[in-house]
């Protein structure tokens, strides 16, 4: 038997607060802040037992980014699309967008710059996050293109809030609900509009 077929497994729960930490280390401290003994640090915990938990630091890092992308995209646009009200779909998608964790998220783009594969989990990423926003919005847009530019302009209004130092988590949700607003007033009934 190898050396490395005899290994425990080590417990999902021990890897995923890693992860939390590395997460944490990126909005903390940025791309150039993940290191190996932040992460231990943010633990509490050695390098002896980070390695106990993942085989190399390619392999935390490769499992960071999809940890992300599952927990905070793909979960959550699972979890928003069993809203049946279009509406409320997207407020359930304004909350979602306000309480991503925007600083993590900005330094992963970062990342993203500097590394192929992280740039392309990116790039799905935005892509699942484009079509879960515009499938939503088809609900209450008369027309499939203007769904998908509301969708467009409310990922425009994610990854700027998330690459910037300007505005608030306030500001970008007042943004969002004046998308959606402005939305549901365009697709409102003709007689309805002139009530306004």
């Amino acid at each position: 038997m190898s050396k490395e077929s005899s290994r425990r497994k080590p417990s999902r729960r021990a890897q995923v607060r890693f992860l939390e930490a590395g997460l944490q280390a990126l909005a903390d401290r940025g791309h150039a802040g993940l290191k190996l003994a932040t992460v231990c640090e943010q633990v509490g915990a050695t390098s002896g037992s980070f390695y106990y938990a993942f085989p190399s630091w390619g392999d935390f890092t490769t499992e960071l980014i999809r940890y992300w992308r599952e927990e905070m995209s793909t979960r959550l646009i699972v979890e928003s699309s069993a809203i049946a009200s279009a509406p409320e779909r997207l407020g359930h998608l304004v909350d979602i967008g306000v309480r991503l964790p925007h600083r993590s998220e900005g330094a992963i783009r970062v990342w993203a710059a500097h590394d192929a594969h992280v740039a392309s989990v990116v790039a799905e990423v935005d892509r699942e996050r484009h079509a879960a926003i515009a499938t939503a919005y088809e609900a209450v847009v008369p027309d499939v293109a203007s769904a998908r530019r509301y969708a467009t302009a409310a990922m425009y209004l994610l990854i700027g809030h998330e690459g910037s130092a300007v505005g608030s988590v306030e500001d970008l949700r007042w943004a969002f609900g004046a998308l959606l607003d402005q939305a549901l007033a365009a697709s409102a009934p003709a007689d309805r509009r002139d009530e306004t």
